[in-house]
């Protein structure tokens, strides 16, 4: 009997540990962790540190860098039944993390986006450039050296 009941402790304290650990949460210097707790915004952990967060009812959903961050992408798309690519290089860096996590389901998709439709309706390149930059701050972050080839 006292088998049966240490055993039954032993396997208890396994399941705890298996929820448990993932609860804890390492936030580092120049990032944010978006906490949402039953799928709406809980907090937002700005600070570096080692955090808990409820287990099975906060998750994290974002973690954003607060870093310059280098993006280079091609992007193709469709034009009069041609194929042509374009290529997106810039440094980007977040100044609202909260409106770059909920502004868009994918920031920088749609940015890129942005860049496409604008060179389809062929909009001066040197105006693209100020436009897109503009367009990006709605989304929380900063472009600099935008190049689009």
């Amino acid at each position: 009997m006292p088998n049966e009941i240490t055993t039954a402790i032993l396997v208890m304290f396994a399941l705890l540990l298996i929820i448990m650990i993932p609860s804890f949460k390492i936030v580092r210097k120049n990032e944010v962790m978006f906490i949402e707790r039953f799928g709406k915004f809980h907090r937002m952990l700005d600070q570096p540190g080692i955090y808990f967060i409820m287990p099975l009812i906060d998750r994290n959903i974002e973690t954003v860098s607060l870093d310059d961050i280098h993006i280079h992408k091609k992007v193709k798309y469709k034009e009069n039944d041609l194929i042509k690519t374009v290529e997106i290089d810039y440094d980007m860096q977040v100044f609202d993390p909260k409106t770059f996590v909920y502004g868009s389901l994918d920031a920088k998709e749609t940015i890129h986006q942005y860049i496409v439709d604008s060179i389809i309706s062929e909009i001066d390149k040197e105006e693209l450039i100020e436009e897109t930059i503009d367009y990006a701050e709605t989304y929380g972050f900063h472009i600099r050296n935008l190049n689009i080839k």
